[in-house]
């Protein structure tokens, strides 16, 4: 014990001798400066030496603790549950309108059967609303001006060219946010497992105008004002290739069908449940500042793009 004290006291003046050294000289200059940092660094180096020294079992608990405090934070990361409020889209922002230069890579052959089911639509987050429904911070149960209204249009427009949808509507984020792409997961595995010839999977959304300037985004087409979409790709999914070629394909189809439609693909290092499929998209419709017209508007003519996307993939 007396040894010990010894020593720390002996590291105690060695730390005050280097630090009183460190500032001799003129200090104004740059060269004093630089000295003085040196050999504040160098004492305190030989401050930590000597502690490490005395008390060995102390430095390496600390350094232990350290690096088990950093493998438990990256676990826990990588177990973070995808329900946080995944409609915040500030990262990696692309649009095909500026970055493609040539034609892109076209989507797999799907070997889709017109006569029987070939999009599935479903929402992980069931209660987003539009305009006029802002009640629940433009979350509502009521179906009535939210993503599921949304849905029935885009189903009855597939529908009418004879495409074959099932429209999902159940609640996956109510009462309770949280693990809302777990309950979707369930959902979504069932229906493809239910119906096997279903090979496009659409997740519709909405998205925040707080992230998009506090405004609706819309788009005139044939004078009317159209909600703006997007599309969102999880690239934490191995697949994620795969879903990129396929929403540039459904891009560069909107913007051939109607210039200015194509929306922005935005990559997140999520998965989104997006694995279950080459040709899952999940689709953000506007936002909370759009009205429920325009959103209705996009559906139709989303439906006429993704049409024209199933005929390529057949």
């Amino acid at each position: 014990m007396r040894k010990g004290l010894i020593l720390f006291c002996a590291v105690f003046i060695l730390t005050g001798f280097f630090t009183i050294s460190s500032f001799n000289g003129n200090s104004d200059s740059k060269k004093a400066e630089a000295s003085n940092t040196n050999s504040e660094s160098k004492g305190e180096s030989i401050a930590k030496y000597c502690i490490s020294s005395v008390f060995p079992t102390v430095s390496r608990g600390a350094d232990e603790e350290r690096k088990r405090m950093t493998v438990s934070n990256a676990d826990s990361k990588d177990k973070t549950d995808e329900n946080t409020e995944e409609d915040t889209k500030e990262s990696s922002d692309v649009s095909i309108v500026d970055t493609q230069k040539e034609e892109s890579p076209k989507a797999a052959k799907a070997n889709i059967d017109y006569s029987k089911p070939a999009v599935i639509i479903y929402h992980t987050h069931a209660t987003e609303s539009f305009q006029p429904a802002s009640e629940g911070n433009f979350h509502s149960l009521s179906e009535a001006n939210t993503v599921r209204e949304v849905g029935d249009i885009l189903t009855a427009e597939l529908e009418a060219k004879g495409i074959q949808v099932l429209h999902d509507k159940t609640i996956h984020d109510s009462p309770s946010y949280n693990k809302s792409y777990s309950r979707s997961l369930e959902t979504i595995q069932n229906l493809i497992a239910n119906n096997p010839t279903a090979k496009v999977i659409i997740d519709l959304h909405r998205d925040a105008a707080a992230y998009t300037g506090n405004a609706g985004k819309t788009i005139k087409i044939n004078g009317k004002e159209v909600a703006k979409y997007n599309l969102v790709v999880g690239n934490g999914n191995e697949n994620a290739n795969n879903l990129k070629v396929f929403a540039n394909q459904v891009n560069a189809k909107a913007e051939e069908l109607y210039p200015g439609f194509g929306g922005r693909i935005i990559e997140k290092e999520y998965k989104y449940n997006q694995w279950v499929s080459n040709y899952y998209l999940l689709l953000e419709v506007g936002n909370n500042q759009n009205n429920i017209s325009e959103a209705k508007l996009t559906a139709k003519y989303f439906a006429d793009v993704l049409a024209e996307v199933i005929k390529e993939i057949k």
